[in-house]
């Protein structure tokens, strides 16, 4: 029976992975990104609730959740963030296993991107791993203005580091050129991807 080859794509904060899945999703394959899950499960009102009640009612501006003052009360109290990993991790799991179910041809290459998938030891649901990455003094100079430094090496330190991912990859993305090197390193990968694709097809 066919099944998927299912691809996560993960890094550190800023190493480019959405840079990489904008680049997969146009060349038609299938992408399912946490980031977008999360955004969205933000938005729920249910969600919401939980967050005040976890981190209090000043995380929202004009009823929504101001991430930056989240992401101050988190990296600062180690508790706050587990009950919020806790609330977030197997919500958005279960999205993801929905969405690849709705996919309707049953074969192919699903693509995930999944900053945190060491962090949450989910190795096992995926079949390759690709860890984009860039020389982390890039990496700072693309984050600053949207993080502050302060922020960044944060975020950076409660990350398990870009060298354990790597250690961990099936395939290292070095992010650091321009798009078009970028586009030539993604479409080297998928191209094995796809034989790999092939051989286990035929082994079926």
């Amino acid at each position: 029976m066919k099944k998927f080859l299912i691809v996560g794509i993960t890094g550190i904060l800023g190493s480019g992975k959405t840079t990489v899945s904008e680049i997969i999703k146009k060349m038609g394959f299938k992408l399912i990104s946490c980031d977008a899950i999360v955004n969205d499960l933000l938005e729920k009102k249910r969600i919401i609730n939980k967050f005040k009640k976890i981190l209090g009612e000043d995380i929202l501006t004009d009823g929504k959740i101001n991430r930056k003052i989240v992401r101050k009360i988190i990296f600062n109290d180690i508790s706050k963030k587990r009950e919020i990993e806790s609330l977030l991790h197997p919500i958005v799991f279960k999205k993801i296993k929905e969405k690849i179910l709705d996919i309707k041809e049953k074969d192919g290459i699903i693509f995930i991107e999944i900053p945190l998938l060491f962090e949450t030891k989910s190795e096992k649901l995926f079949d390759k791993i690709i860890v984009v990455s860039a020389p982390l003094k890039e990496i700072k100079k693309r984050l600053i203005g949207k993080y502050s430094e302060e922020e960044i090496e944060k975020i950076w330190k409660s990350q398990l580091s870009i060298s354990y991912k790597k250690k961990r990859a099936d395939y290292i993305l070095n992010n650091s050129g321009s798009i078009l090197e970028t586009e030539k390193k993604v479409k080297k990968i998928i191209k094995d991807l796809l034989r790999i694709k092939g051989e286990q097809n035929g082994r079926n």
